[in-house]
């Protein structure tokens, strides 16, 4: 494991932030390419952005804040420290998606352009950023007798071979977002590449914590359940709007 890159002076430069920057970077560059294939302004995807990473980081650590509770009520101050192991992302994709969609609407973007383009560009985001959890020695999974297993670095307490979920989920992500991009020309209603991707996320991280650890014993069982949540939804989603709702064009340019 790499938690720390490098020292510049008294700041510390940690793995994790580093390739959540650099999954952010990339999912714009490809999100304005998108865009610009779709749109007469891609340069809009710039405040997109930015509502996302302001949304994410504060949504993903409040969700870890509330979700642990008992740990901050005695130490508040605690709180307002965003260290690179106190993130959740569904928070952070929840209120992360809620400030987008309020650029989008300030900026008269159709709301289903906007999530399209999130459902798309999202999974290589996160494909990119499992490989700082996993130089961050976290995220990781249960203990295995398998050949790839990995060897966590005494300090942080774990005993044995453990599955490299982190990279499990990677390949998986850039799977779902090659299919995605493959297809992102091909379904006839407007939305359709968002909800795929919701009910395809649902799956990967269902399948993901099969093998993952977790402190709290619960805590897989409950991403799980969220997890099958986020499938049926998008399940029942896309057949409601397949069986119900007429295809229409796109009309997306303004």
């Amino acid at each position: 494991m790499h938690r720390e890159l490098l020292q510049i002076g008294g700041l510390t430069i940690y793995s994790y932030g580093v390739f959540l920057a650099i999954g952010f970077i990339t999912a714009t560059v490809v999100a304005r390419q998108r865009f610009k294939e779709i749109y007469r302004d891609p340069d809009i995807i710039l405040d997109f952005v930015l509502a996302a990473v302001v949304g994410g980081i504060i949504g993903a650590r409040l969700f870890y804040v509330i979700g642990h509770w008992s740990e901050f009520a005695a130490h508040p101050g605690e709180i307002l420290k965003f260290n690179m192991d106190g993130l959740v992302f569904y928070g952070g994709l929840v209120l992360g998606l809620a400030l987008t969609i309020a650029v989008a609407r300030w900026k008269h973007v159709r709301f289903w352009v906007t999530m399209d383009l999130a459902g798309l560009c999202v999974p290589l985001a996160l494909a990119i950023g499992r490989v700082g959890c996993f130089l961050n020695g976290c995220c990781y999974g249960k203990e295995t007798s398998l050949f790839w297993g990995v060897h966590y670095p005494v300090s942080l307490g774990l005993t044995g071979a453990r599955h490299p979920t982190q990279l499990y989920e990677l390949v998986l992500d850039l799977t779902l977002f090659g299919l995605l991009w493959w297809k992102r020309d091909a379904f006839a209603r407007d939305g359709t590449l968002f909800w795929a991707f919701v009910m395809g996320y649902g799956a990967i991280r269902f399948t993901v914590e099969i093998f993952r650890e977790h402190a709290q014993a619960n805590a897989g069982l409950g991403f799980q359940a969220a997890s099958l949540a986020m499938v049926a939804v998008a399940g029942l989603v896309l057949l409601f709007r397949y069986r119900v709702l007429p295809a229409r064009g796109s009309e997306r340019l303004q």
